[in-house]
């Protein structure tokens, strides 16, 4: 990975992030409507999106 791909990379993550944070507020909206089943599913949908941008990251590291 050249700098620049590395900087459009990150760029992706931190939209990825931020995506999630809303996916996140949505999950507490399902939680406090009682509707734990679908809170339950988009928190495993989330931690599997972290855990993908977790693998990117460490990509991107070893390049550093």
């Amino acid at each position: 990975m050249n700098k620049q791909e590395i900087y459009q990379e990150i760029q992706k993550i931190l939209h990825e992030i931020n995506d999630i944070s809303k996916s996140l507020s949505s999950s507490r909206e399902f939680i406090s409507e009682d509707s734990n089943k679908k809170a339950q599913v988009r928190l495993a949908e989330i931690e599997s999106d972290l855990q993908t941008i977790a693998g990117r990251i460490a990509k991107i590291n070893s390049v550093l």
